[in-house]
């Protein structure tokens, strides 16, 4: 093998095993459970969840209740489900009627 070859060789190898050696820091949690479904129509909730695939730190992730204008309508921060690391809720404020936007956001 020549020089080149060999150094093709080891730049693929290592970077094979940085690949395989970190796979979770490519993982994400995903939403599985959304309630009230996407795209619902009907009376207001009580409260909104989601259920994601795996654990969710807290204080990365928060769902956030706006209105069509983009103001907040949820005067309280979600917060996640006793016993279930895997589920934040939102209360949700007695609303007027209109169309709301349910946003799960991490912060900045």
């Amino acid at each position: 093998m020549n020089q080149l070859s060999m150094l093709c060789l080891l730049i693929t190898s290592s970077l094979i095993l940085a690949f395989a050696a970190v796979p979770a820091a490519f993982a994400h949690a995903h939403p599985k459970t959304i309630v009230p479904a996407p795209d619902s129509v009907g009376p207001a909730p009580s409260k909104i969840s989601i259920t994601f695939s795996e654990a969710v730190e807290p204080k990365f992730s928060s769902i956030k209740l706006t209105n069509m204008d983009g103001k907040s309508a949820d005067p309280e921060a979600s917060a996640p489900v006793p016993g279930d690391p895997a589920t934040i809720t939102l209360a949700v404020p007695s609303l007027p009627p209109g169309t709301y936007v349910v946003h799960h956001c991490c912060p900045k």
